[in-house]
């Protein structure tokens, strides 16, 4: 119950704030490219469309499948992303396909942790440390 009302919220409050663009628009969902490295772990990747944000891209089915999954995103991509609220169009994020339970009940616990997004300018300090 905890989680649908955090996600109910986090929808809510998300609106077109927080997302890459000022107004979204509907769009085909894209199907992610995905690369293999024998070295290395399965990867794919998406591209930021106007009003996309990590919770939306993470999710798309074809992504991650579950938007409590964005703190996921938002690590695999730091190199690029300072603030997970301020992502931009046409950013190539990158990310595992084969994430450990133990990784994915860390990112929900770290998403339903968050903040409710309030409009603000891009933070050097997050809220909490993802």
């Amino acid at each position: 119950m905890k989680r649908s009302i955090v996600l109910v919220a986090a929808v809510a409050s998300f609106g077109a704030f927080g997302c890459a663009g000022q107004k979204p628009t509907p769009t085909a969902s894209p199907t992610p490219t995905a690369s293999s490295n024998s070295a290395m772990a399965q990867t794919a990747s998406y591209v930021v469309r106007k009003g996309d944000c990590l919770w939306s891209i993470a999710g798309k089915s074809s992504v991650l499948g579950d938007p409590f999954r964005w703190p996921l995103l938002f690590k695999a991509n730091r190199d690029q992303i300072v603030d997970p609220d301020f992502i931009q169009v046409d950013q190539d994020l990158s990310y595992r396909t084969d994430y450990s339970a133990s990784e994915i009940a860390d990112a929900v616990h770290k998403a339903e942790a968050t903040p409710t997004y309030h409009r603000h300018k891009r933070r050097k300090v997050l809220p909490i440390q993802y």
